[in-house]
């Protein structure tokens, strides 16, 4: 005979391993009753799980009702997971409505997911308004990629300071927009502020391309840094280092073929490569200007 935990949520996973779904279900449909948001959000998506949308969304439904905390939310993930989008961003609104955390935020996700873009646009603005300083930075990240740089710009400056916002990506937006002396002062504060992969930065947008050149590769003496190869093959091709190029995709064919890719990527972003390269290379990477592997 097998023996059943005694934790009781440890017996609720066993249960459901074993395929005693319904007894789980069961369990957890007594415990709602207390309160708890996350005895209502495990039980909902062990229903969502085993097709019992209907179920899942009465729970959430009832939860609210019972003036449940988050429960809006909940609501709307349940339904945004169901493929129900214009109800699940009636229920984001909702939440927000009802001050849940971050509500804005999850609602501009969605909103932007499903093409919304200037619904999610209004909405970021009013959860920084709101204090919600870090949307800024996904904001941000939505501006740039639609190449609205001077609005990413003022999106992220509107984020720094925030707990966890790196000051950093402001220097490479700058970048972007060839302010290169506002980009090399967003650099050194953000060195000054104790970010030390911006000290790379700063020494590229300085035009310390040596220097650089010599941080990176201290930085690839260190596992786990393979995405800094982008940065050695740009850096190189740059100061038209072509014979070190040249050894250290060898290095690299013999043992990191991920490390040579980054490397490679990385040369074709350079300028110089496509025109020093004979008529024949092919290179169809995005030119830049700055160092590579920015925001966006």
């Amino acid at each position: 005979m097998i023996d059943e935990p005694i934790d009781p949520d440890d017996r609720l996973d066993w249960l459901v391993e074993q395929g005693r779904v319904d007894e789980a279900i069961t369990i957890l449909e007594a415990r709602v009753g207390g309160g708890d948001w996350l005895d209502v959000d495990r039980l909902t998506d062990l229903l969502m799980e085993n097709g019992r949308v209907e179920e899942a969304e009465a729970h959430w439904r009832a939860a609210i009702e019972a003036g449940l905390p988050r429960a809006h939310g909940g609501l709307a993930d349940m339904l945004s997971n169901a493929g129900r989008t214009d109800e699940a961003i009636a229920g984001w609104r909702a939440a927000v409505e009802a001050g849940e955390p971050r509500a804005r935020a999850r609602l501009a996700a969605l909103l932007r997911k499903t093409g919304r873009v200037d619904e999610a646009i209004a909405e970021s603005w009013a959860a920084i308004a709101a204090g919600d300083a870090a949307a800024g930075v996904r904001l941000a990240k939505v501006y740039a990629r639609a190449g609205q740089l001077d609005e990413a710009v003022r999106a992220y400056r509107s984020a720094i300071g925030a707990e966890g916002v790196c000051r950093w990506p402001l220097g490479a937006l700058l970048e972007k927009l060839g302010r290169a002396d506002e980009a090399v002062a967003a650099y050194r504060a953000a060195v000054d502020a104790g970010e030390e992969r911006a000290r790379l930065r700063l020494l590229a947008a300085q035009g310390r391309l040596e220097e650089a050149t010599q941080l990176v590769r201290d930085m690839l003496a260190e596992p786990g840094h393979n995405p800094s190869y982008r940065q050695l093959g740009w850096l190189l091709t740059e100061q038209r280092r072509v014979e070190e190029l040249e050894a250290e995709a060898l290095l690299l064919k013999d043992g990191n073929l991920v490390g040579l890719s980054y490397l490679l990527a990385g040369a074709q972003q350079s300028a110089n490569y496509h025109e020093d390269c004979s008529a024949d290379c092919k290179g169809s990477t995005r030119v830049v200007r700055y160092l590579p592997g920015t925001l966006g």
